[in-house]
């Protein structure tokens, strides 16, 4: 393979760009987006031949493609683009290649069956020349490593962009999701594997990929010769690699899809990957006919299936008939594995599933989970991060990894009434390298390049688990348990059950139920947000029915207003679900009305947990993790419910309680001397006296800041550029330093003309917060400032200090200048031209410097007051971590 790599998400953005071409032939979304499928198919597939073409000359040989030649990509398309074919034409001449390759003859050993398949039934929909001929020329243009690989990855990112567009994306499983679970089935040499629910044939693919290595590997193939079946290997190697190869295509993979253009795309990435034979079939996994047909019929079982309500009931038959997909695609799965063989590799399954599985008390998902435990050896559950299905689902889901028994195995534990698993490892992947917002952009870096290996940063905690997991396989087989629980005892990831505590805990599976700490002086148990409460949404309540006097309404910032009813009688714990607070826990008033912009944690179980106790916990907890949503971000009922939290006896929490109130009693004093502070402001009379006035465009350059480029965000990695919004800035002048967020290099080289020095002051012009200043300290010279901005530079300082500036437009007689200034209806907006005619007195300079003292002797008390604040908030979070979230946490 080559060296050089490949940045695919700029290769992703390029091909998605490309296809935006079907747009000006008034294509729908879905529709052009499989016409290009096809044309990047042929594409890619022409480009492979090209490269077999060129190896059988380099070797003296005649290689017969698969294609006739009237049929070959660059054959057509360079015609279309040359003129040689008339534009009016190119319609009918595309169109009349894909019927031509719906009724392909096979010829000289090659089957093209698939070919058949793929255009059978294709409907045309592009009406304009234009279009064609512009898409083949980018196609041409189009440059790509010649490596098959790399072309069946770039394939990819067309298929993942139509699931960010929320097209096919419940058919699409992450890359680096399936090369995870891949590595734990660690599929061999003559095992048959299956998918169930194909999608884009992504797990048959990787299974197609590491199998294939370990032939190469078996059968001494040299690194330096193409390693795709077609080529020459030169010796007796040649025969047997050939057939296991092909054994491999035609007798050892298998995939089924329900979905027809899914199913097509599956196979178009089946075979720009080399891999044209699979047993891939359009059918329905969970009718009758495939009961039967695949029982007890593979030996690893590779999977994500859909989740969620049946759309229409199925007739087949199974043991526990839930109307969910979950539900019946697990009970699919274990009657689909194989009983394993004496001294060989267990036959296994690994499996993403919905949470709900895992916890859900109804007798039918308990019924599943005992079949499961019993007749299966369920070795491992793997944890994962809400969101790595994002743009297109938020939910949590968990990676099963579980083995079928032999039949003597089996008969002995069904004879001993029995359970099949012994002990089950837990692993909690806390991040998969990319973050959980609906861009899933990579953390630290990207993953990039042409090697299969996706263990290069950012990976997050993946190759640990399966590190990890490997180490369990041989403690189990070597049976050093306990050698094992030593090592990873009290481990904030690692952690194991056996039989005994799940059935204690009726068969729940939730991960959070076995977390412990061994070693301390506590062992707290962690249950699911919903097992103690019911999580519920607020009802909204119209602003034009606010009053003057009456009951707190609470909504996305707190206290939003007065209204003339309450719903809730006493305090309740509620969580802001949507908006730029998302996330925040409050505590509300007893007698308060709450809206439907947070989540309230109804029916509390109160003989097992304290409602401040539970306050304070979630507070100080990263309830972050837990947002979804493309546009607004918001947290969902059902996230709520799923997240996992420590809970100590009812004495403990009240004792934690009474030492964390003491700290709380310090924050509120300190809120209350800072409201004070900055309700006083800074008091007009200081400004009095005979002096000079100017506008503030006479002594001062004003310049408006910069939005960021459509698309772009800002981010958590320190890159070193920051850039500075609103919310960084509080009513007193003090930037947030430590939440303010980076730029990439990239977009500061598209900003960098919108920078900020020390001594700037920047006053915000747009919004409900205008007329709010604050002066830049030296920790963020160079910084970026967004368009809600403008920036203000002294250019004289020897007749106007910065800081005596900043003091003045600090205070009541700026803000009233201000606010006659700003233009009425709409959103509130200061214009540039009006900061500048903003009139400041402008005393001497012993003066200014006088009033500088004063206002520094007010930021010096309230610096004290908020470190005062800081402090016990910071004791707060020390106690509960030392004593509530165990070791470490």
């Amino acid at each position: 393979m080559t060296d050089k790599k490949v940045d695919f998400y700029q290769l992703g953005n390029k091909l998605w760009n490309i296809a935006n071409i079907f747009r000006d032939d008034t294509l729908k979304t879905t529709e052009y987006l499989e016409e290009f499928s096809y044309f990047l198919f042929l594409k890619l597939f022409d480009d492979q031949e090209r490269k077999r073409e060129k190896l059988a000359e380099l070797d003296g040989q005649k290689y017969i493609p698969y294609l006739p030649e009237e049929l070959r990509f660059y054959n057509w398309a360079t015609k279309i683009i040359n003129n040689e074919i008339d534009i009016t034409q190119a319609v009918s001449t595309v169109k009349e290649v894909f019927q031509k390759l719906a009724t392909i003859k096979d010829h000289d050993d090659k089957d093209l069956w698939l070919f058949r398949k793929l255009f059978q039934n294709h409907i045309w929909r592009i009406k304009y020349g234009p279009t064609i001929r512009e898409l083949l020329k980018k196609l041409i243009d189009l440059e790509l490593e010649e490596n098959f690989d790399v072309m069946g990855r770039a394939y990819e990112f067309v298929v993942q962009k139509l699931g960010e567009q929320k097209q096919y994306g419940q058919y699409f499983t992450p890359r680096h999701i399936i090369h995870f679970m891949v590595e734990l089935a660690d599929p061999e040499i003559g095992e048959t594997i299956y998918d169930p629910a194909a999608g884009t044939g992504g797990f048959i693919l990787r299974a197609f990929e590491v199998v294939k290595e370990k032939i190469d590997k078996q059968t001494q193939v040299s690194s330096n010769v193409l390693r795709e079946p077609t080529a020459n290997y030169g010796n007796i190697s040649l025969d047997k690699a050939e057939k296991l190869l092909n054994d491999l295509k035609e007798m050892h993979l298998y995939g089924v899809e329900k979905a027809p253009d899914v199913y097509k795309l599956a196979m178009m990435n089946m075979i720009l990957h080399n891999d044209g034979k699979s047993n891939l079939k359009e059918a329905d996994s969970l009718d009758n006919r495939a009961q039967q047909e695949y029982k007890e019929r593979f030996n690893v079982v590779l999977s994500n299936p859909p989740y969620g309500p049946l759309t229409q009931s199925r007739t087949a038959t199974f043991i526990y008939h839930v109307k969910r997909f979950e539900a019946l695609f697990i009970q699919h799965i274990m009657n689909a594995l194989r009983f394993s063989e004496p001294n060989k590799k267990p036959n296994r399954a690994v499996v993403i599933i919905l949470d709900k599985i895992l916890f859900d008390s109804t007798k039918a998902f308990k019924g599943i989970r005992q079949k499961l435990l019993r007749e299966y050896n369920l070795k491992a559950i793997f944890s994962m991060p809400a969101g790595i299905f994002q743009p297109y689902s938020g939910v949590k889901t968990t990676v099963l990894y579980f083995e079928k028994p032999t039949k003597e195995e089996w008969k002995k534990s069904k004879e001993n009434n029995e359970y099949t698993t012994k002990e089950v490892l837990f692993f909690d992947i806390k991040s998969d390298g990319f973050t959980l917002s609906t861009q899933r952009r990579p953390i630290n870096g990207a993953f990039q390049g042409d090697e299969p290996n996706i263990y290069e940063p950012p990976c997050g905690d993946l190759p640990k688990a399966v590190r990890v997991f490997k180490e369990w396989l041989k403690a189990l087989d070597t049976e050093n348990i306990d050698e094992f629980k030593e090592k990873y005892v009290d481990n904030e990831q690692v952690w194991i059950a056996d039989i005994e505590e799940i059935k204690e805990k009726d068969f729940n599976l939730n991960p959070g139920l076995y977390r412990k700490v061994e070693r301390g002086k506590v062992k707290w148990e962690w249950v699911r947000l919903g097992e103690i409460c019911k999580p519920k949404m607020g009802k909204n309540l119209p602003q034009s029915k606010f009053i003057t006097d009456g009951f707190d309404v609470w909504g996305a910032n707190g206290i939003i207003g007065k209204y003339s009813d309450y719903l809730y009688e006493n305090s309740e714990v509620t969580i802001t679900c949507r908006g730029a607070t998302c996330g925040e826990v409050n505590l509300t008033t007893p007698k308060s009305w709450i809206t439907n912009n947070a989540i309230i944690l109804e029916n509390l179980e109160e003989e097992k947990t304290s409602k401040k106790f539970l306050y304070f916990l979630l507070k100080n907890m990263d309830l972050t993790k837990l947002i979804t949503g493309s546009g607004q971000p918001q947290i969902t009922v059902n996230n709520l419910c799923n997240l996992e939290i420590p809970l100590p006896p009812l004495e403990i929490q009240q004792k934690i309680v009474e030492r964390l109130n003491k700290q709380q009693t310090i924050i509120e004093k300190a809120k209350e001397m800072e409201k004070a502070i900055l309700d006083a402001g800074i008091d007009d009379a200081i400004f009095e006296g005979d002096w000079e006035w100017a506008e503030l465009g006479e002594v001062a350059n004003i310049f408006g800041g910069k939005r960021l480029p459509k698309g772009t965000k800002v981010i958590d990695n320190n890159t070193g550029i920051r850039y500075i919004r609103v919310v960084d800035l509080d009513s007193f002048g003090f930037f947030n330093i430590k939440n303010i967020k980076f730029i990439t290099k990239e977009i500061y080289q598209k900003l960098r003309r919108y920078y900020v020095n020390s001594q700037d002051i920047l006053i915000t012009i747009v919004g409900a917060t205008v007329g709010k200043v604050g002066i830049i300290p030296p920790e963020l010279n160079g910084a970026i400032f967004t368009e809600n901005f403008a920036k203000i530079t002294i250019v004289n300082t020897q007749k106007i200090i910065p800081k005596y500036l900043f003091a003045y437009l600090m205070s009541k007689s700026s803000k009233k200048q201000i606010n006659n200034l700003l233009s009425k209806g709409g959103q509130e907006k200061l214009g540039l031209y009006k900061v500048k005619s903003l009139r400041v007195p402008i005393p001497p300079l012993e003066k200014q410097q006088e009033i500088v003292e004063f206002l520094d002797a007010q930021l010096e008390t309230l610096g004290k007051i908020r470190k005062m604040r800081e402090n016990a908030e910071k004791m707060i979070k020390i106690i509960l971590e030392k004593e509530v979230f165990g070791n470490g946490r």
